[in-house]
């Protein structure tokens, strides 16, 4: 399985270190000696990087290109903004043994607000835009996830419901596998999980996507086991910490991608969705006015 990059990468030099993953030995020559040296790798033009690296010059503009940027030295400036900015932020938001309580405090608000620019800094923008209209066209949804992923479903179950969709959430494993063998070509599944390797989680994905559902994966940074079966991926950055392992970052991450998903598909629905959400309020507040 792929590890999952350095907590202390800056977002692009993560992305850079899942995306070794996926190319060729030329393109990893090329991926490391950036990673070895990005400071250093400011200073050089394509044809040092391809010497160093010992690639061509071909193969390295065609990463950048992959990376989404236009050219080498859009790709070199966006680099240097991410270091100076990942230099400033880790400086302030990492804990250490014997910081006052006070301090303590500061800190984890910066790292979270952290986590959320890296975040926006590496998702890619199109992946969101197809996960909305995935969303908008399916006759149902279930959404699944364990421990602290299940929390998060849990959320996003409140929030599609208040909006009309018809969708269900599931945490247990024998429910997450029992809906999925259930699922037909017009369902999405939507699996929410960190590591993207749950057994139970893996299974149920496997069983969603034989029946011809859409599966779309909420998690974090790596080339997982359920990012490989998923048609759709949106990764969340939340660097780990030894004072702060109860994921509390990375799922602040995925609550806020869910909140947006949910305002698009609110917006996408316009006027219908104003219209459930009153009906429903209305319907809610009678119900309390009763009892």
């Amino acid at each position: 399985m792929t590890q999952p990059p350095p907590a202390h990468l800056p977002p692009l030099l993560r992305k850079l270190h899942v995306l070794r993953e996926e190319v060729g030995a030329a393109s990893v020559r090329i991926i490391d000696t950036i990673l070895a040296s990005p400071e250093e790798f400011l200073r050089w033009t394509i044809a040092d990087l391809s010497a160093i690296s010992n690639s061509s010059e071909a193969t390295v503009v065609r990463l950048v290109q992959g990376l989404g940027f236009k050219s080498y030295q859009d790709f070199k400036l966006k680099l240097s903004r991410t270091l100076a900015s990942s230099e400033r932020e880790g400086t302030a938001a990492s804990i250490q043994p014997f910081d006052p309580p006070e301090q303590v405090l500061h800190k984890v608000f910066e790292a979270s607000l952290m986590s959320l620019r890296d975040t926006l800094e590496h998702l890619e923008p199109e992946a969101f835009v197809k996960v909305t209209e995935v969303l908008a066209q399916a006759r149902r949804i279930e959404l699944v996830g364990m421990g602290s992923s299940g929390w998060v479903a849990q959320d996003a179950h409140q929030r599609f419901l208040r909006l009309g969709l018809l969708c269900g959430v599931h945490t247990d494993p024998d429910a997450i596998v029992s809906v999925c063998a259930l699922l037909e070509p017009a369902d999405v599944l939507l699996a929410i999980s960190w590591s993207g390797n749950r057994p139970e989680v893996l299974h149920a994905a496997k069983l969603a996507r034989d029946n011809g559902a859409q599966v779309i994966l909420l998690s974090g940074l790596g080339r997982s086991p359920l990012a490989r079966i998923a048609h759709h991926t949106l990764t969340v950055s939340a660097p780990d910490s030894p004072y702060r392992r109860e994921g509390v970052a990375s799922r602040l991450a995925q609550l806020c991608l869910l909140d947006s998903l949910v305002a698009a598909l609110h917006v996408m629905g316009e006027p219908f969705s104003s219209r459930r959400i009153q009906k429903m309020e209305q319907a809610l507040k009678k119900s309390q006015e009763r009892r």
